[in-house]
């Protein structure tokens, strides 16, 4: 355990475990300093620490286990927006108020144009709040649940972000106002705030980047999507200097057992020596399977000393002459005959991370292509995993896959997509300040306008996948778009986020529109032909005859109460939901280990078809996760993508 560090992330992939290895730290922290206290908290919206410790956790730190005096383990599952409500009535008044009269826009106007960056700070806010725990001394360390992947580095950017916002906004109140008189002062109040909101922002880059205060626990899987979004997850830490101290690599395989048990354990030793070799410095824990997870504050702590000891390591530790076995087929399983799916144009594959949802995906859409012509597979998740899926090099441009006479594939580049919109936008607004000064002395306007992506909502760089799958929709290249989006929390960010650029581009629209005359015609179109694509976008989601929902999930019991909430949340948007996939259950065996594992996975699933109330299909664990089209076709064969639902027997 570490004496000095005071904030410790557990972060990885979906679906990994670091929800489990976050609390059983967080306990074992409590153990071995009783006096101090310790807080366990979740910034991840699928509130997975209640269903682990068996207890319903509130916004508010509780005592979860006693120490001695004031000591032990308190936890939390922050509520964001209930964090942002009072944050937003001082914010959004300070940011009205510092606007400054430019040479196009008016005073008000800019203040509006200000104000339509708070949406999608919630994640912030939250963020504001463990920094405050700490500086106020509340708690001696803090142990953070993360959100998956592409969640948490989003979160790790936006201190970055709002600190180039404020850095706009004060640049503008600074300047004084087109007619040569200086901006009226503002109230000290306001200014105060800001600045309090800039330097929050600067401390907690500072704790973030700081190795002797902050600790970053990196869990993974031994398998190959996990492990590659692993890679990539390390190197994008270290781009942005956050100390990773350890590589934890969950649910590794015992030695011994059937010929599947070897199996699946020497499926995993490649990906364990890919991790060991990353950084020499970084050591690389191993952590076993356990047939039954941990779960409650017992289990939890009793798990935590097993590993934490790292004795577990050394007895897992892979031999050289360990590896993959020479060839894995799958079950032997007759095609299941399946009625077509509506002409439903988009089919969204959607679950929590880790769940398989791109393997399903892209097994889909082979079938589709086969069936009924062209289709297009998108992912719309920044922590790709088609390219390892299909076992082909995606970029952004739409793909024909090899081996197939009308599957093409995408990996959209987000980041490529917003510098290209960042660009045009950036053009389109400084045609209405010819002559104006480049640098120095600039109006206030122009500084905001040339900079219009900075004073967005911070969930608005996503809007690259709304606009991507409505051209899709719009061109009717394809007959079918299959799409693989970030994985689901309790929300889908991609339908959220309509509403949240709806309402930004139609404010920005309202705004700009008023100074056609002025030269800012060009840019009001291109807001408006934006603002038409969100609207269609709507339409498509709200037609069952457009879009429908295959929810993948895994037979573990955590996943019940999770695939619960998110069918509860895409029949509340009025969402059509096609079918729940249990992927990845096990065949019979006479191993009593192989045995057990798939009558644990049936009773979870027959849990899941309970609580949802929708019929659930089943998917068969292959000796390996199904990677290019031989082996997409395998897996496909044994469940059929969309095959009609059966009822499931208890095991």
């Amino acid at each position: 355990m570490s004496d000095a560090r005071v904030l410790h992330f557990f972060g990885g992939k979906g679906g990994v475990g670091k929800s489990t290895l976050a609390a059983s730290y967080a306990l074992n922290l409590a153990d071995d300093a009783p006096k101090e206290k310790v807080l366990l908290v979740s910034l991840d919206p699928a509130r997975t620490l209640s269903d682990l410790v068996k207890k319903k956790l509130p916004a508010k730190p509780t005592k979860l286990v006693a120490g001695k005096g004031e000591g032990g383990l308190y936890a939390a599952e922050l509520e964001p927006a209930a964090l942002l409500k009072p944050f937003a009535a001082n914010y959004v008044p300070a940011l009205e108020k510092a606007a400054a009269k430019g040479s196009v826009l008016s005073e008000e106007d800019l203040g509006k144009l200000f104000a339509q960056a708070v949406p999608g700070l919630e994640e912030l806010v939250s963020f504001f709040q463990v920094l405050e725990l700490l500086e106020a001394k509340e708690f001696d360390r803090i142990v953070v649940d993360c959100a998956p992947t592409s969640h948490t580095l989003r979160l790790f950017d936006l201190p970055q972000g709002v600190r180039k916002f404020l850095g706009i906004v004060k640049a503008g109140a600074e300047k004084p106002a087109s007619g040569g008189k200086g901006k009226k002062e503002p109230a000290p109040a306001e200014p105060s705030f800001l600045e309090e909101v800039g330097g929050k922002a600067e401390r907690l880059l500072a704790l973030l980047k700081d190795p002797a205060r902050t600790a970053f626990h990196l869990v993974a899987l031994a398998e190959p999507v996990p492990e590659a979004q692993t890679r990539m997850y390390f190197a994008q830490l270290r781009e942005r200097s956050i100390p990773v101290t350890e590589i934890l690599v969950n649910q590794v395989e015992e030695r011994g057992g059937c010929p599947a048990c070897q199996g699946r354990r020497g499926l995993q030793a490649p990906h364990v020596r890919k991790f060991q070799g990353l950084d020499k410095t970084v050591p690389v824990q191993l952590i076993g399977k356990r047939e039954l997870a941990p779960r409650g504050v017992d289990g939890l702590k009793d798990f935590g000393k097993e590993w934490r000891g790292g004795k577990e390591t050394k007895a897992l530790e892979f031999s050289a002459a360990e590896g993959p076995p020479a060839l894995v087929r799958a079950p032997s399983m007759p095609p299941i005959a399946a009625p077509p799916l509506p002409p439903t144009r988009l089919i969204f594959f959607v679950g929590q991370g880790g769940v398989g949802k791109s393997s399903c995906a892209a097994a889909a859409a082979v079938t589709l292509t086969e069936k009924e012509g062209p289709v297009l597979l998108i992912s719309t998740d920044p922590a790709h995993s088609l390219s390892d899926v299909l076992q082909s090099r995606l970029t952004d441009t739409e793909t024909q896959v090899k081996g197939t006479k009308g599957l093409y594939a995408r990996e959209l580049d987000v980041n490529g997509w917003f510098n290209a919109l960042r660009k045009r936008l950036k053009e389109k607004a400084e045609k209405a300040y010819e002559g104006a000064p480049k640098t120095g002395d600039v109006p206030a306007d122009l500084v905001a306008l040339r900079n219009l992506l900075e004073c967005a909502p911070p969930c608005i760089d996503e809007f690259a996948a709304l606009s991507c799958l409505t051209d899709a929709l719009v061109q009717e290249r394809f007959k079918r778009i299959v799409v693989d989006p970030s994985p689901m929390i309790t929300s889908m960010r991609v339908v959220e986020l309509a509403d949240a650029a709806k309402t930004w581009l139609g404010a920005l629209h309202g705004i700009v529109s008023k100074y056609k005359a002025k030269g800012l015609g060009e840019l009001a179109d291109d807001v408006a032909a934006m603002l038409k694509h969100v609207k269609r976008f709507e339409e498509a989601l709200a037609s069952p005859t457009e879009s429908r929902f295959v929810v993948v999930t895994r037979g573990e019991d955590l996943a019940a109460s999770r695939t619960e909430r998110l069918v509860e949340y895409l029949k509340e948007k009025k969402l059509q939901v096609e079918r729940v996939l249990v992927n990845r259950v096990g065949p019979k065996s006479t191993c009593p280990k192989c045995e057990n594992r798939r009558k644990l996975e049936l009773n979870a699933a027959k849990a899941i078809e309970k609580k949802i109330g929708l019929p659930v299909t089943m998917a068969p664990a292959l000796g390996r996760h199904p990677a290019g089209l031989r082996e997409l076709k395998a897996f496909r064969t044994a469940w059929y993508a969309l095959s009609a639902p059966v009822k499931i027997k208890a095991a």
